[in-house]
């Protein structure tokens, strides 16, 4: 298993409110990008990072498989929620979360909000997760076409977030490996300016060097325009 991972503050943000893990020891990859404002922001992600990278022990995760992710989500939620509550400057606070874990030949998904999780195989690239938000609710009506819904000044609007509720549905989900299998996790930073198309051709055309794809998938979303901060962390799975 190899990985290469970036982030980016981007162009226009004040402050990087985008958090990663990539540990390859476990097969471990998490992307969060906190909201509630820039501090709040951060202090919400940096909060669901540590509380996964805590919990999620070689341990925890052979013992648990799948259901490991599920366990320390909840945990990260509560206790970001309870942090917000007694902390007048987080009120409102919270973050998505896309955490995937390889183990044994299994890719185990688990994601709330509009952080997204890619696999790249067979020269395809197919999104494994659903964004919670807005917008995405709106695509999947058909009320919305692609290119209207990476323009609509409602897309940042989520309908599900880490640390906004006292519960929180977890979407989850399994899928078989094979060797070859590519893993893209990244923040809305990076798709909101780069179709799932460029990514695949982008990463296709640099073959299996990782940090040379996440290099220019995050110039290419500098370039053009750099709205928001710009979270990369791409897996490549050898069985």
């Amino acid at each position: 298993m190899h990985v290469n991972s970036l982030t980016n503050i981007g162009l226009v943000r004040k402050a990087n409110e985008d958090k990663y893990l990539a540990d390859k020891n476990r097969g471990l990859f998490i992307v969060a990008d906190g909201m509630g404002g820039h501090e709040a922001g951060e202090i919400a992600s940096n909060l669901a990072i540590k509380t996964l990278d805590s919990y999620l022990t070689n341990e925890v995760i052979v013992n648990e498989k799948g259901k490991s992710l599920w366990k320390a989500i909840r945990k990260a939620n509560e206790l970001i929620y309870q942090k917000a509550k007694l902390n007048n400057n987080c009120t409102g606070m919270g973050t998505t979360i896309t955490a995937a874990l390889f183990l044994d030949n299994i890719l185990y998904i688990a994601h709330i909000g509009d952080s997204r999780a890619y696999l790249i195989r067979d020269n395809s690239i197919i999104l494994l997760t659903k964004d919670h938000s807005l917008v995405g609710e709106l695509l999947r009506q058909g009320e919305l076409t692609e290119s209207e819904a990476s323009r609509h000044p409602h897309r940042n609007i989520l309908t599900r977030a880490l640390g906004t509720e006292p519960e929180v549905e977890i979407d989850l989900s399994e899928i078989d490996t094979k060797p070859g299998d590519l893993l893209l996790l990244c923040t809305d930073g990076l798709y909101n300016l780069v179709k799932d198309e460029e990514i695949l051709q982008e990463v296709l055309n640099n073959g299996n060097d990782l940090k040379i794809s996440v290099n220019k998938l995050v110039k290419t979303a500098l370039d053009r325009g750099g709205m928001d901060n710009i979270t990369v962390v791409l897996v490549s799975y050898d069985g």
